[in-house]
């Protein structure tokens, strides 16, 4: 068995299957698996007194107060060593949140781009894009500005093609592989 000496954060875009590699990632490394979007509503219910989607946080109290809950639940999360973080597809914007993941294990999960666009289709439209835009103009124009920022901060990159096995082990092989930062 892998023995994990830190923390392993999962970034990319939205519905590339970061969740659901981390959990399976997570049982397979014997570690605690936190979902960041899970700790913002956990973090929301208990200031707000309500139950609230991450969705339904960010139409109702706008970007940025939803982003601040995002910062509090990452320093949360990074605080239980080792385990597995998932992030939501923005909070490696923030130069704050590189500056919380850096010291960890990066994994930047990427899916075809088309694919990624129909899971965003299939489950209706996300709170970052726009009624009011185009929303294949927005969701290329997002894509554009995240993935140079996931390239950056990446330690590596992992491919889901929606085989989660194939990808959680490809994870895996990479991290007994992992020597040291690839990417400053």
């Amino acid at each position: 068995m892998l023995s994990l000496p830190n923390s392993v954060v999962l970034i990319g875009f939205k519905h590339t299957g970061k969740s659901a590699i981390g959990k399976d990632l997570a049982r397979k490394l014997n570690v605690p698996f936190s979902d960041v979007d899970q700790l913002i509503e956990s973090l929301y219910e208990s200031k707000c007194r309500e139950k609230s989607t991450c969705r339904q946080i960010v139409r109702k109290m706008g970007e940025p107060f939803f982003r601040h809950l995002e910062r509090d639940a990452l320093s949360q999360a990074v605080t239980l060593k080792p385990s597995v973080i998932s992030l939501g597809g923005g909070a490696p914007m923030n130069v704050k949140n590189q500056n919380m993941i850096k010291p960890f294990i990066v994994v930047h999960v990427t899916a075809p781009k088309h694919i990624v666009l129909e899971r965003i289709y299939a489950s209706g439209q996300p709170a970052f894009l726009s009624p009011e835009e185009n929303l294949l103009v927005t969701f290329n124009r997002i894509w554009n500005e995240r993935e140079p920022v996931y390239e950056k901060i990446r330690s590596f990159t992992v491919e889901n093609k929606g085989m989660i096995d194939r990808a959680v082990d490809d994870a895996i092989e990479k991290i007994k592989a992992f020597k040291g930062p690839i990417n400053d």
